[in-house]
């Protein structure tokens, strides 16, 4: 503890005072302009995805490309013709997923619009009687690479039932993919199924790599 903190700790109203100065230092914005974007990914693995999704939005659409290692948050903006009131309102809204609590899902779990996008899949390409099997690779720019695919269930998988689709998972698939929530995305940036997995460690900003 800071010697200057202790004689206006020794009071109710200077234990008070205290206690809001700790507060007031644990809500200011963690991230910032001056991040690049590749940045806020390292630091914050366990959110990539939303981050991702809300820059795209806002559009910042360098999320995926090469300059987001070395270009600000504040630079991309900009050289998207974005305000500076723009900017502001981006941070907010990033800096507001960093705070929403996550809660603690057992297996894995599809959005509505995962399940949709598997049952035509699965009508489209005839695999009616099979399985979507969820796995993880090794590969990819953070490690792992998120694997989907049909297929028949082997007597060591687990099966999970969600709306109709038969989830396969192998034991060391699991693992890693506890809690994990599987979306699929028709966007201006592409199509595809994403993967929002709490228990990685870092993540790349393409959706489809993570690491642990």
């Amino acid at each position: 503890m800071d010697l200057q903190a202790r004689p206006f700790r020794n009071t109710y109203k200077g234990f008070l005072l205290f206690q809001y100065m700790q507060q007031v230092q644990t809500i200011k914005q963690k991230i910032t302009g001056d991040m690049t974007i590749g940045q806020v990914f390292e630091q914050f693995p366990q959110k990539a995805n939303q981050l991702a999704e809300v820059m795209t939005a806002n559009g910042l659409h360098c999320v995926g490309c090469h300059v987001n290692v070395y270009e600000t948050i504040e630079e991309g903006t900009m050289g998207h013709g974005m305000s500076k009131k723009e900017l502001d309102n981006l941070l907010t809204v990033m800096n507001k997923v960093l705070t929403q609590k996550e809660e603690k899902i057992e297996g894995i779990q599809l959005t509505k619009a995962a399940v949709a996008k598997v049952k035509e899949l699965i009508k489209k390409e005839k695999k009616q009687g099979m399985g979507l099997r969820v796995a993880m690779e090794r590969g990819g720019c953070a490690g792992f690479n998120y694997m989907l695919y049909f297929d028949k269930k082997m007597a060591t998988d687990k099966v999970i039932t969600q709306d109709g689709v038969e989830l396969l998972l192998q034991p060391e698939s699991l693992e890693r993919l506890q809690g994990t929530e599987i979306d699929y995305a028709d966007g201006l940036q592409g199509a595809g199924f994403k993967f929002n997995n709490p228990n990685a460690k870092k993540a790349c900003g393409c959706g489809h790599s993570a690491g642990f």
